[in-house]
Formats: structure tokens, C-alpha cells, sequence
């Protein structure tokens, strides 16, 4: 069976949604997602901040993360490392403020249930977005789909520029920012439908 892709979530009322319901859950899940969409960084990379981590980079005003992405290729793992640059927003930095003020700089961001000496796993994540999607009815949602959501987010700010997703996301084309939107059949055939005012 094939994987089916991880889902953007499209409507800014169903991430409100979602944080809400995560934050009476589980502030730490919160957090995450909170942070997820608000950088668009590789849900591997977020789990394992640390709070050093996060003090740093908020005396920065920014986050400077080494994105690991690792690749098949010929059955082989490579592992591609680029630094990407994201600004913290200030509704952002008011929430990891609070979030981190009792907690040691060794401590992860995200614990397990194991304790602050180990980080919750990337699978655990997609878990817990899975049943979040699914109270409000989205389908496919999972730890990818806050990073697809950030994508989805600055390509309709940006009036549908791709090129700025491209660039804002790190990526080495537009056909790997394209899957990430999430784009389909559907949406090209409304865009089509805008030439309409183009006929009398």
C-alpha cells in the first residue's frame, strides 16, 4: 500500500481549532504545534530542542536550526544539512516565554512520557495530530502536516507566489514546494476558472 502524503491544513480556523483543543490536552503538545506552524521546521528538528535551545534563540529574535533531510537514494541514507533562518513572531515568543520560565536549560522542549531526559519521537507527534485532525474532520493530518501548513500559510500571504514558498522553505525546486501545498486537480481547475473575467 502506498503512503498517502501528509495533508496541509488549509483553513486558518481549523489550526485555531486544533491549538485549542491541543492546549486542553496537553500544553506541551500545544507548544509544539504552535511552534510547528509558526516556523515551518521538520518536526525531527523541533523535537529535539532543548530549552538552552530556545533562550538562544530568542535572544536572537530568531531561530538558526541545521535542517537534517535525509534521502533514499539507491537504498542509501544521505543526510543533506542546511541552516534555515525563521523569525520568532511576537504572539510566538510570548508563548515559549511562559512555556519555558520553570525549565532547565538541559531539558527537552518536548519530553516523553520517560521524563526531560528523552524527547517525544516523530511518530508519537503524528499520533497525536492524527486524532486532533480527526475531532475537527481532516483528513491525513500528521507531524509533516505543520510544516505543509506553514507552506500553505506564506504561499496565500504572499498572493500565491510559489517562489516565495520555495525560498522560505529551503527547498532545491518548485516541484518539491508544490507537493508540499498540497495542490491538486481541484485547486488548478478553480484558478483556471479566473479567466473567466477575462471573457465577455
Amino acid at each position: 500500500m502506498v503512503k498517502r502524503p501528509a495533508n496541509p491544513i488549509k483553513q486558518p480556523g481549523k489550526v485555531l481549532d486544533i491549538q485549542d483543543y491541543l492546549r486542553k490536552q496537553n500544553e506541551r503538545d500545544y507548544v509544539l504545534f504552535v511552534l510547528g506552524v509558526a516556523t515551518g521546521y521538520r518536526t525531527g528538528d523541533l523535537v529535539s530542542l532543548q530549552v538552552r535551545d530556545i533562550k538562544a534563540a530568542l535572544r536572537a529574535g530568531y531561530f538558526r536550526i541545521m535542517e537534517a533531510k535525509k534521502a533514499n537514494s539507491k537504498n542509501i541514507r544521505k543526510c543533506n544539512m542546511k541552516p534555515r533562518e525563521v523569525v520568532i513572531v511576537s504572539k510566538l515568543e510570548r508563548i515559549l516565554k511562559n512555556y519555558i520560565k520553570d525549565k532547565e536549560d538541559f531539558e527537552y522542549m518536548f519530553p516523553s512520557r520517560k521524563g526531560s531526559y528523552d524527547h517525544i519521537g516523530v511518530p508519537r507527534v503524528s499520533n497525536i495530530l492524527k486524532k486532533a485532525g480527526e475531532v475537527f474532520g481532516l483528513d491525513n493530518i500528521t507531524a509533516h502536516s505543520m510544516r505543509k501548513t506553514y507552506a500553505y500559510c506564506i504561499f496565500v500571504e504572499s498572493g500565491y507566489n510559489i517562489v516565495v514558498v520555495k525560498e522560505m522553505l529551503g527547498h532545491s525546486s518548485i516541484e518539491e514546494t508544490k507537493r508540499y501545498l498540497g495542490l491538486d486537480r481541484k485547486d488548478y481547475d478553480n484558478y483556471s476558472k479566473s479567466l473567466n473575467s477575462l471573457i465577455i
